[in-house]
């Protein structure tokens, strides 16, 4: 039993070793980005090793010219636990009105234009393999986005129960995926339904599979005030805000009620 084990753990590492990571998302994944996006996420298949990643992204317009200037270098890149996947942020002096940055330069995106993020191919994961080829996303930028999330605006459906059916949410708005994946749970009896979140629809749907049977009773959608949609703003505010114009500052969570029957 040992030595199969070994075997297939053996051959696990092998094929791993010999087959190429990859670029399998870049965040957000719906083509139509508002021109006050403030963020891309790059998700890879393997852990990779930091080489610079700004040195191996370029942004084109639809004419395939090069649009320089729209990514904050940090000096720390922005890599999760895993080291599976990095976080670009578009330059906040752009994104916001008034700074010195937005004044000379404007924002970084025009509205109605077209572009291309592209990942070439030369990073490298931890058995210094390149990846397989390069990754390119090409979207339309669209009106500037200044609404936070609503709760008030979202659908969903009631479960049965005794069934495992699933927990549709719309949100009937664009939600950074981080914030859909973790700052929304499901709650019975003041503790934590377990189950399994997949985002649908380029992350404007969060589709949540309870572990167990749904029992009869009141449930809760417990929402975060630090959901954030794709441009930043939070439950609480607008990111680009002018002065004067930040909404309150409640830290209580947002509550949605249904009950199972």
């Amino acid at each position: 039993m040992r030595t199969l084990l070994f075997l297939i753990i053996s051959c696990q590492l092998f094929a791993q070793k010999n087959s190429l990571p990859e670029v399998t998302h870049i965040y957000p994944t719906v083509d139509s980005l508002p021109v006050n996006l403030t963020r891309f996420y790059i998700k890879f298949s393997r852990p990779m090793q930091e080489m610079g990643i700004l040195n191996h992204i370029k942004l084109t317009n639809k004419e395939g010219e090069n649009i320089t200037g729209v990514f904050y270098e940090n000096q720390y890149e922005l890599w999760d636990i895993n080291r599976t996947k990095v976080t670009l942020i578009i330059d906040p002096g752009r994104v916001k009105t008034g700074l010195s940055a937005n004044r000379l330069m404007g924002r970084a995106f025009v509205e109605g234009e077209e572009y291309t993020l592209t990942v070439d191919s030369l990073l490298l994961d931890f058995n210094d393999q390149q990846l397989a080829r390069s990754f390119s996303k090409t979207f339309v930028a669209v009106k500037e986005d200044r609404t936070p999330p609503r709760v008030e605006l979202w659908h969903y459906n009631v479960p049965k129960s005794k069934s495992k059916q699933k927990l549709v949410i719309d949100f009937n708005d664009k939600i950074d995926h981080i914030s859909a994946q973790t700052l929304i749970r499901i709650t019975y009896k003041g503790k934590t339904v377990e189950g399994e979140i997949l985002l649908k629809n380029q992350e404007q749907q969060s589709v949540f599979e309870p572990k167990k049977q749904w029992k009869k009773g009141t449930y809760k959608i417990e929402v975060s005030p630090s959901l954030e949609d794709i441009a930043t703003n939070s439950m609480n505010q607008v990111f680009d805000h002018k002065v004067g114009d930040l909404k309150n500052t409640n830290r209580q969570n947002s509550i949605i009620n249904f009950t199972i029957k």
